[in-house]
C-alpha cells in the first residue's frame, strides 16, 4: 500500500513540475515581440532583392555588399 501511496504522490510531483515549467515556457513566449516583415531593397548594382537591415545605403541607394558599392560608384557593369 506504501508503494502505491508514493508512486501515486511521485507521478503527481511530476505532473506539478510539468505545468509549471509549461507555464513559464508559454509566458516568455508571449512576452516576445512579434518580429514584422521587413522591406525589400534592390542592389543598384546587381539587381538582387535582400531585406533592407541586410543592405549598405550609400547616398539613397543600396546595396547588397560593399565590392557592390565600390563598383557601382566605379562605373563598372555587373
Amino acid at each position: 500500500m506504501a508503494k502505491i501511496i508514493l508512486l501515486v504522490l511521485g507521478v503527481l510531483l511530476a505532473y506539478w513540475i510539468l505545468k509549471s515549467y509549461r507555464r513559464r515556457v508559454d509566458r516568455r513566449e508571449s512576452q516576445a515581440p512579434a518580429a514584422g516583415p521587413e522591406d525589400m531593397v534592390r542592389c543598384a548594382h546587381c539587381g538582387v532583392h535582400l531585406p533592407r537591415g541586410e543592405s549598405l545605403t550609400t547616398q539613397g541607394s543600396f546595396y547588397c555588399s560593399a565590392d557592390h558599392e565600390r563598383a557601382h560608384r566605379a562605373g563598372e557593369r555587373a
